[in-house]
């Protein structure tokens, strides 16, 4: 399996980086969109032709994922997987975090997707219980908290995705596991602002779990750093630009 990264918060020299994700898996599935354009100006510099795409899954509905939705336009002849509540206006607090246009308006094929389901050769995760609750208060959807019920994440073969991991992580991983050995997991963790107790805790976990874990985005240098001298070679540290290859 190849896993090309598109868009991330770092980027190797001579790529461009944004705070967002987007990640290509065999040239074929786009899991998010980052904030713009950025992730297709990486594509073009790795030699990827995004006409190959054959799936685009959106994670959730806040622009650093689905905001560079708008860019495929006329570029690819793909559905994009997504849940109906992620069109759904988003706040972090005052400010507005949702998608930057009307997405229900892109003339790009949507499918509206939710719960637990399996699509061809990938295996999707929304439905999340919060056995540990994690969600910022911060986050609003509809006057009141947004408890991102629009959060999808998905395994392919052993590997679980993760956009920002909103809804935990830890709980996120428990219901992976129920379903398919996992043996890697990769995206946004959103550890940025956790405390160090809840990082100990979660890289305690990848370890009794013998996970390889690749974290990117909102998953914050602190948590990156602990991940890192705790799980040494089973935490790979990866930049847009970068490609992983999983023989």
């Amino acid at each position: 399996m190849n896993v090309k990264i598109l868009c991330n918060d770092e980027a190797k020299d001579g790529f461009y980086e944004e705070h967002g994700l987007s990640i290509l898996v065999n040239d074929e599935i786009l899991f998010d969109t980052g904030a713009s354009d950025v992730f297709i100006k990486n594509a073009k510099k790795m030699k990827v032709d995004l006409r190959g795409i054959k799936k685009i899954v959106v994670s959730h509905g806040h622009y650093d994922h689905v905001g560079g939705l708008k860019y495929l336009i006329g570029k690819v002849n793909a559905p994009v997987y997504i849940h109906k509540n992620a069109v759904i206006p988003k706040y972090s607090g005052d400010r507005f975090v949702g998608s930057p246009f009307e997405i229900e308006n892109l003339k790009l094929e949507k499918k509206f997707i939710k719960g637990n389901i399996k699509i061809d050769n990938l295996y999707v995760i929304n439905n999340v219980p919060l056995e540990k609750n994690t969600i910022d208060k911060k986050y609003k959807i509809n006057g009141g908290r947004d408890f991102f019920h629009d959060e999808i994440n998905i395994v392919i073969d052993n590997i679980l995705f993760t956009g920002c991991a909103h809804r935990g992580i830890e709980n996120i991983l428990k219901v992976a596991l129920k379903t398919h050995a996992i043996k890697y997991v990769i995206g946004g963790f959103h550890l940025i602002n956790a405390s160090l107790e809840r990082i100990r805790n979660i890289v305690e976990i990848f370890g009794k779990n013998n996970l390889v874990v690749i974290p990117l985005h909102c998953t914050g240098v602190k948590a990156i750093s602990i991940m890192k001298s705790i799980l040494k070679e089973n935490c790979i540290i990866l930049k847009a630009g970068d490609e992983w290859d999983l023989l």
